[in-house]
């Protein structure tokens, strides 16, 4: 894959912005407001009669598809990239109220990509709205997926999805079109694709990619996960934003290449220390990194994932603990704390190395 794009989104190690700052980093447009009366953001990108629409933070806590949207942003300013024929309609946050707290759900505590057949929130039609204004050709989904995810012995760093219009999941003209164009995109790209999977075609009648294709809208749903030491998700930003680009001027000839992706799997830890000495037993002890917003800083801490046999489980990063020897007690879901071998935790923080 081509490293010459030059934008500080697609390698700055932060992994959130704050809203305020969002709301400078681009001259956006206003479509209206969010039930906490925050501005629901949104911009253009080209001039041309193939509308292609892209939003990204539905849910607060997934926050690589606004580094990849303020990418694109950046690389159309600096004439390295080009849109000749297309528009492309830019919302980087379509759920600001939980944007701000890091949460999935919104203010009043609803999941948005649940609400695309009552639209009981505000935000639900203001997106639905701003997508059917444009008549979209095609749209992209933005989202995150948990490091849980591995495809093929590898940590699931991007996962992708043609949804299903039906219960039945079949396999519309409209659906095969569309796998047909991703798969061409990714041909054109020329990369190895291991760690990128299918993510599931479950048909799920509330959200909002299935209510999309049930009406005729074409859209990918790209879920960006982490690769091994790269827990920033910055090879999901870079890898998105070319998926995206190679996709639009993809055509849908004959491909197979997005049905020979293989189906992500759950059950995937991030730091396994093996054969722990813990409670006069020999223990595997699993750790994952958590992060959280404490008003405009971004910070993360350690917790405790799984304790036990986790021998048949895969990990990102592993550690043989056979000469620790923990004393303090461990609580799952808690930070962590205690001698490592080289490294000491204290509530969740790495103290030493």
């Amino acid at each position: 894959m081509s490293t010459n794009f030059d934008s500080t989104y697609l390698t700055d190690k932060q992994w959130y912005i704050p809203y305020s700052e969002l709301q400078s980093a681009c001259k956006w447009e206003i479509i209206g407001y969010s039930s906490e009366e925050r501005p629901l953001l949104y911009t253009t990108l080209g001039h041309g009669p193939r509308s292609i629409c892209i939003w990204a933070g539905m849910h607060g806590n997934e926050t690589t598809g606004v580094f990849i949207i303020l990418s694109l942003i950046e690389l159309f300013q600096k004439k390295q990239i080009d849109l000749e024929g297309f528009t492309l309609h830019l919302m980087p946050v379509a759920n600001p109220d939980a944007y701000v707290r890091y949460s999935r759900r919104n203010g009043l505590g609803i999941d948005l990509n649940r609400d695309f057949n009552s639209f009981q929130t505000i935000e639900s039609a203001k997106l639905v709205g701003w997508i059917k204004m444009h008549e979209p050709e095609l749209c992209f989904n933005l989202h995150d997926q948990r490091t849980i995810f591995h495809v093929g012995g590898h940590s699931a760093y991007t996962s992708l999805l043609v949804p299903s219009a039906e219960i039945t999941r079949t396999i519309t003209p409209m659906r095969r079109a569309l796998m047909n164009r991703l798969g061409n995109a990714l041909s054109s790209m020329q990369v190895d694709l291991t760690g990128v999977g299918r993510y599931t075609d479950e048909y799920y009648p509330t959200a909002i990619g299935d209510y999309l294709m049930a009406n005729g809208i074409a859209n990918i749903l790209i879920e960006s996960g982490v690769k091994e030491g790269d827990l920033e998700r910055r090879a999901a930003r870079e890898f998105g934003l070319r998926t995206i680009l190679a996709t639009i001027s993809a055509n849908d000839s004959p491909s197979k290449v997005y049905d020979q992706l293989p189906l992500n799997e759950q059950g995937q830890f991030e730091w396994v220390f093996t054969n722990v000495l813990y409670a006069h037993m020999r223990v595997d002890v699993a750790i994952k990194r958590f992060h959280f917003i404490n008003g405009h800083a971004a910070d993360y801490v350690y917790l405790v994932d799984e304790i036990g046999d986790l021998k048949a489980k895969p990990r990102m990063k592993e550690v043989d603990g056979t000469a620790i020897a923990l004393a303090q007690p461990l609580e799952l879901e808690k930070p962590v704390n205690g001698h490592f071998g080289d490294y000491l935790f204290e509530e969740g923080k790495i103290l030493s190395l």
